[in-house]
Parts: structure tokens; sequence; C-alpha cells
């Protein structure tokens, strides 16, 4: 996605990023918080094509980073970035864990976004990536804990790594039926586990606003039967509140 760059040189931009297990989300945000570019692989999208004449000029450079490689590779290019961390408290959100900094950022960061569009309500965030979180906060934006379960390719690569006889492609079958052979038995079958785990947590909780995000998000809410609000972009909603809150304060 992107927009007239010539607007760039009167406002300037920062640049976000959402470093994952296995890629770099980016966007770049012009100071009226206008995106004017983003992309799902940093590494692909910009150093390995030609790199826009903006990248040297961007500032600052705010990261939320959950590997270390990743980390220190973004270092390597930005010297400057800052690298948000889960803190015990923000905007009224209160973390469970006793230790923040043991808290992959990237929740903390999906939870912030989530409760600051509705503060005082109940919610539940659900990124669906390399590994699956389920967050849950109440109405006075208590962090009650959460869960972190193998994502839906682990799941399936650990399945058939781990049998003989268990034959089923890469691709995936979307549904929850029963399956009538082997791909339809373990696609379905990951796919209603998975869906009927968050689904019974949601009926707990049945006044919680439910909030999806991550690369296998979409995947997730094909067969999701409650209501929901899909945001692929959470985790950098969440850190440019953060910052923002930091610079105000």
């Amino acid at each position: 996605m992107t927009r007239d760059f010539a607007y760039q040189e009167q406002v300037g931009l920062r640049l976000e990023l959402d470093a994952g297990n296995t890629r770099i989300k980016w966007r770049a945000v012009a100071i009226d918080n206008s995106i004017v570019a983003a992309g799902s692989d940093l590494n692909s999208d910009i150093f390995l094509a030609d790199q826009p004449v903006w990248l040297s000029r961007v500032t600052p450079v705010w990261v939320s980073s959950v590997h270390d490689d990743q980390s220190q590779w973004l270092l390597k290019k930005f010297p400057t970035a800052e690298f948000a961390i889960a803190q015990h408290e923000m905007c009224g959100l209160k973390n469970s864990y006793v230790n923040p900094a043991k808290m992959g950022v990237d929740r903390w960061l999906a939870m912030l976004a989530a409760w600051g569009t509705e503060p005082n309500h109940q919610h539940i965030v659900i990124d669906a990536g390399t590994a699956i979180t389920l967050d849950i906060i109440d109405t006075n934006g208590q962090h009650l804990g959460g869960y972190i379960c193998p994502g839906f390719n682990m799941m399936k690569s650990t399945l058939l790594s781990g049998t003989s006889k268990v034959r089923a492609e890469e691709s995936w079958v979307h549904g929850r039926t029963p399956g009538e052979s082997t791909q339809l038995c373990v696609d379905h079958g990951i796919q209603d586990m998975v869906l009927s785990w968050i689904e019974r947590h949601c009926h707990a909780m049945p006044g919680a606003r439910i909030w999806v995000s991550g690369g296998d998000g979409v995947m997730l809410c094909k067969h999701l039967t409650i209501e929901h609000t899909l945001n692929a972009d959470l985790v950098l909603d969440g850190l440019a509140k953060s910052f923002n809150y930091m610079v105000s304060n």
C-alpha cells in the first residue's frame, strides 16, 4: 500500500515494525498518523528490492520484536531504533505478569490496542501466528491471564513428522466437518480443535469483544462462529499507542 511520497517531503515519516518469528510487518506513518506505505515483509519489500528514497530519512523507528535475531538485524539497519517492552500498566491496562519483561511484547501491544478502542469493556485478544495466543482482559483493564499454543502450521508439521501413516499435503483445506480422507481429517481436525477451544473461552465471557490478529487470522476467522473483529495490524496499532503515550507523558 503506497501513497504519494511527495507528501513525505513536507511532513516526515516514522517507521513502525512488528518483528515476529518469521517475518517483519512494517508501515510508514506520517505525522498526522496517516499510513503512506505498508507491507508484510520488510526484508523482501524494501531491502531485497529497490530501497525507497524516504527510508534513510525516517525517524523515529519503533519496533515490536519477539525474536532476538530479528532484533539484531534491525539494529544494524536502524541503529537508533526504539524497542517496545511490556509494562506493568499503561493507559489503564494492567499486566498479570509479575515480571512483564517475560511477556512477549506483541501480546502486550495487541491487548493495549484492543483496550484502547473500548476501555472499561471486556476483551479477548487472539493472535494466530507461529503460535496462537489468547489473552483475557476484564472491565477494569486487568489482564486475567492467557494461553500460548502451537499455531496451525506447527500443529500440522508436528503431527505429520511424528507419524508414519498420517500423510497430508502442506496446503490447507478449510473446514470443520468430519473428514472423509486423511487430508480432511488432519486439516479439519486441527481447525476444529483450535476453534472449539477459542469459542469455549469466548462463551465463558459473553460480553467480551473478540479480537483476532496474526498471519493466520484470516484462516482462523473463516469458520469462527462468534462475532469478532479481525485486525491484522493490532500489534502495530498497540506499538503506536505505546510510544505516543510515552512521548506525551
